[in-house]
Formats: C-alpha cells, sequence, structure tokens
C-alpha cells in the first residue's frame, strides 16, 4: 500500500492576515518564511524556484523580494550566483520581533482612529441633543461635563474673590440645569462674590424647609462644603 503524500500549508496569522500595509502575496511570502523557521530552518532557494512555488514569472519574485526588503523584519541575501543561468540562491529571513511591532503599530493606530470616531460621534450626538437648549443651559452643561473628572476636588476662595456659579455649583453635585437657573434667579446673576454665594446658600438652606418651597434644594451636606471651599 503506497505511503500516502504529505500535504503541506502556509501558515497565515490573523494579525499578518489583517495588515492593510502588505500585498496578500507578501503575506502570503511572509508566511512560507516563517514556515521554514518554526521547523528550525532557513530558506535557501532560487528566485525560479521561488517563482514556481508562488505562481509567478521570475521578475515577479523579484519585485515581492525588493517590496519586502524594504521592510525592517525582512532580510534577503544573495548567494552562489550561478553564471550558467543567470540566478542565484536567496537565504531568507524574517525577525519575528520586528515583524509584530510593525503589526504593532498598525494595530495602535487603527485603535486611536477608532477611539477619535467614538469620541467625535458623541460629541456629535451630544451637540445635536442640546440645540433646543437655553443658552444658560448649555453653558451650565458645558461647564458641568469638563469637571465630572474632579468633583471631588473643592476650590478654596476668599470671601471677596469673584466666583462663577456654574463653577461652584458644579463641584457641589448639582447637574440638573433646572437647579442652576434656579440659583441663578434667586441670585439674578451668573457671577458674584463668593460672601454673597455663602449668603445666598445659607437663606436658600432655610427657605427649603418651608412647606411650599420650590426649587434648587441647598442641604446641610452641602454647606458642609462651601464652608470647606472658604481659605482661611
Amino acid at each position: 500500500m503506497k505511503e500516502k503524500q504529505k500535504k503541506n500549508f502556509v501558515k497565515v496569522s490573523y494579525n499578518l492576515l489583517a495588515t492593510t500595509k502588505l500585498s496578500s502575496t507578501q503575506k502570503l511570502f511572509v508566511s512560507y518564511i516563517l514556515g521554514w523557521q518554526k521547523n528550525g530552518k532557513v530558506c535557501f532557494e532560487t528566485n525560479n524556484t521561488l517563482a514556481s512555488k508562488f505562481g509567478k514569472k521570475y521578475g515577479g519574485i523579484r519585485s515581492v523580494l525588493r517590496e519586502l526588503n524594504k521592510h525592517d523584519f525582512f532580510k534577503s541575501v544573495k548567494k552562489d550566483y550561478d553564471e550558467k543561468t543567470g540566478t542565484s540562491g536567496h537565504e531568507i529571513t524574517v525577525n519575528i520581533d520586528k515583524l509584530d511591532a510593525f503589526l504593532a503599530d498598525e494595530t495602535s493606530i487603527q485603535n486611536i482612529n477608532s477611539t477619535e470616531q467614538e469620541v467625535n460621534q458623541t460629541i456629535t450626538s451630544k451637540d445635536s441633543q442640546n440645540e433646543d437648549s437655553n443658552e444658560e443651559v448649555s453653558d451650565y452643561n458645558i461647564e458641568t461635563n469638563t469637571r465630572k473628572l474632579s468633583e471631588s476636588i473643592l476650590t478654596k476662595h476668599q470671601l471677596g474673590d469673584t466666583i462663577s456659579v456654574y463653577d461652584i455649583l458644579g463641584q457641589l453635585g448639582y447637574e440638573e440645569p433646572d437647579d442652576v437657573l434656579d440659583f441663578i434667579h434667586k441670585a439674578n446673576s451668573t457671577s458674584m462674590d463668593f460672601q454673597k454665594f455663602i449668603s445666598i446658600s445659607k437663606n436658600l438652606h432655610i427657605e427649603k424647609q418651608h412647606h411650599d418651597y420650590k426649587g434648587i434644594i441647598i442641604s446641610d451636606k452641602v454647606l458642609t462644603k462651601i464652608n470647606k471651599m472658604i481659605q482661611v
């Protein structure tokens, strides 16, 4: 009984397959060389042999080698030139670490582009949703969104310092535009000295105890935070 002929395959990694910086033939060629190296060997073949294996003409395989040699992970060295046939062998190697770095660079760029696209889409979506908002609410949303990462940090102010209502209320955790607009309406200003802000806050804290009170709620906890913001 005849022994079955062993089938040979060229295995292409998914990372190599996905790259857009190499042609399909280049990907197969690199994988072919890696196959030699995984078996502990170095590829040493002539252009004619390589052309036959890859279904290309002599000039075509030379073009593949020339283009791949432009990358630092690929190295093809001519050896044993035959004057009679006009051909030479090639010792071809692929530096795996450099190839991984080559592929990783593209992956990083793709991730960055993907992240930028998601951020841009999010910003566009938020802008569309806020088109009908009035100017004061929009300003407050911008102030609040840019401060969400540092809400726990309370800035210090002297009593005579001019402060922004948006800024202080944002730090105190007020995210609802209606609360901010109510405070601004009662204060009749979007900015004032810090002492006036404290005075208004204390008055609102007292007024909230009335049963018919409607508006921003200044709690004991909020007053404690405001006191912590006073620079001694």
